[in-house]
């Protein structure tokens, strides 16, 4: 408790707590002065201790006057002028007060008179109150800065969650939309596939329903979910479909963006398989490479013969947008022909942002 405290005095000062620790300082020289011309310990002690809590004070004073100002420096003559005229008056206030008690008590040590002496320790005073006020107008806006800063990058964060949830939601409809289409199709010549792919869809909904506030995910979470989509398509093609999934367990450890690799999966029967006669395989494999979390889904089928389609799939395009949030300038996503087979190809840097 007292360690959380601390951290936060020292994270988010007040301002009493730093005007506090700035006439501490303060103090601690205007003793040793003192005391050079007191030649006293005790009256040095004493009229630190008297005038410079008096100090403390009237700079809160100031700060209601000086908060109500422009966080940055004030570059009126008007408001210059106020700010020197309050320093002047504050400066005043706190000698005079210092002499008045030195007289009382009898402790003159200057050889000059109660004029001269008050003059003095004024101009010195307005000189501080000066260096006092143009510290508390820097650090007012630099705080005002870094606020403004951290209501930007929340309002960033902010703005990017709800885009990563609305790009969540086009892709649920569109993998639906096509699942439902498979389904029909199937229900006149082999209802009982049809039958068994509603079972699995009923399956992987409840899945997608279970995660669907989750932005990121663990890559072992994300490949379940990928298997889940498979047995759909198991249960439409049968014996013509052959699947694999791999992946090592340090790769599986790995937190990647839920749901990212069911498009590119989608993506293969929609595109890769419609134009390649069967039996058709389907690869999915993970591992770590050069510190890089690498993905690769391989298909067989002709890349040429869909291009088009795999170029600007709606749920390629939505990949690519979550990546450039989650890996800004640390991802690499493509798509290849390599000997018979389209490869889409991830490599990912890094822990994804998670805004």
């Amino acid at each position: 408790m007292f360690v959380a405290a601390c951290k936060r005095l020292f994270q988010q000062p007040s301002f009493l707590q730093l005007n506090f620790l700035a006439w501490c300082g303060i103090a601690v020289i205007l003793f040793w002065v003192r005391f050079v011309i007191y030649k006293d310990l005790t009256r040095a002690s004493v009229i630190t201790l008297g005038a410079d809590t008096m100090g403390f004070l009237l700079t809160c004073a100031l700060r209601h006057f000086y908060r109500s100002k422009d966080p940055s420096f004030p570059r009126s003559v008007g408001i210059i002028l106020q700010v020197a005229s309050l320093s002047l008056l504050g400066a005043v206030t706190q000698a005079a007060s210092v002499q008045v008690f030195a007289e009382v008590m009898g402790w003159q040590g200057v050889n000059r008179s109660t004029g001269e002496r008050l003059l003095l320790f004024s101009a010195a005073h307005w000189i501080l109150y000066l260096g006092w006020s143009l510290g508390y107008f820097w650090l007012k806006a630099e705080m005002s800065a870094r606020q403004k800063s951290q209501h930007a990058a929340l309002a960033k964060a902010d703005a990017q969650k709800s885009e990563l949830q609305l790009l969540r939601f086009q892709l649920d409809p569109h993998f639906l939309f096509n699942t439902l289409n498979g389904i029909a199709s199937e229900i006149p010549s082999n209802p009982t596939a049809a039958v068994q792919m509603v079972a699995e869809l009923a399956s992987y909904l409840r899945y997608s329903l279970d995660h669907r506030s989750h932005l990121l995910a663990p890559l072992a979470v994300e490949l379940e979910t990928t298997n889940a989509y498979l047995k759909i398509q198991v249960a439409r093609f049968g014996d013509k479909l052959q699947t694999s999934i791999a992946a090592t367990p340090t790769a599986r450890e790995v937190l990647v963006p839920s749901f990212l690799l069911q498009p590119l999966v989608e993506n293969a029967f929609k595109h890769g398989f419609n134009h390649a006669p069967a039996p058709w395989d389907l690869l999915v494999a993970a591992e770590i490479h050069a510190g890089c979390l690498k993905i690769e889904i391989r298909n067989n089928g002709n890349l040429a013969m869909y291009e088009d389609g795999a170029a600007s799939g709606l749920g390629l395009e939505l990949i690519r947008r979550r990546l450039a949030i989650h890996y800004p300038d640390r991802h690499s996503f493509r798509i290849q022909q390599k000997e018979g087979w389209v490869v889409a190809t991830l490599e990912l840097e890094g822990v994804p942002c998670s805004v």
